[in-house]
């Protein structure tokens, strides 16, 4: 996982590097190239407070979704907190003390399903605001076509991001 993140971000960040100096010239590289890194932090900072505050709220969401389904009539969670119990009861604790590590087990098995379907949404919705972006990144480069920028990695880092 290390190294398809290395190789995804190196294929993000010199194309961005390339399209953002490749009209600048003399000092105003220098200038530039301070100017972008400020701005991948500052987006970087904003996008990860923005896609935490997403994931908790649709967290909350998918939970009390999943919480909705439940009942103590419902055959199925009843059967699978009886299941955890007698596993607890097996390993030799007393009987109020099975009853509550069965119904924390299985809240936690729920908060872990709500997690996931929270996550699910945040990366499918980023999939589909890159799939956004991809144009923009094509139109730049067909505007700084006599620049010195790499038509290749440019297009394998779209391919990249969209995958």
């Amino acid at each position: 996982m290390l190294v398809t993140r290395g190789v995804g971000l190196a294929l993000l960040f010199m194309p961005i590097t390339n399209l953002s100096l490749s009209g600048l010239k003399g000092p105003e590289i220098g200038q530039g190239a301070a100017f972008a890194g400020l701005m991948r932090q500052l987006g970087g900072s904003f996008g990860i407070a923005i896609i935490n505050t997403f994931i908790v709220r649709k967290s909350v969401q998918h939970r009390s979704d999943v919480v909705s389904h439940l009942s103590v009539d419902g055959i199925n969670a009843m059967d699978r907190v009886h299941e955890m119990q007698q596993g607890f009861a097996a390993k030799g604790f007393s009987a109020e003390q099975v009853l509550a590590k069965g119904c924390k087990l299985l809240d936690l098995g729920i908060t872990k399903q709500a997690m996931v379907l929270s996550y699910m949404d945040a990366f499918l919705y980023l999939g589909i605001l890159f799939l956004i972006y991809v144009p923009f990144v094509l139109i730049l480069l067909r505007k700084n076509k006599g620049a010195n920028v790499d038509l290749s990695s440019t297009l394998i880092f779209c391919l990249f991001v969209v995958c």
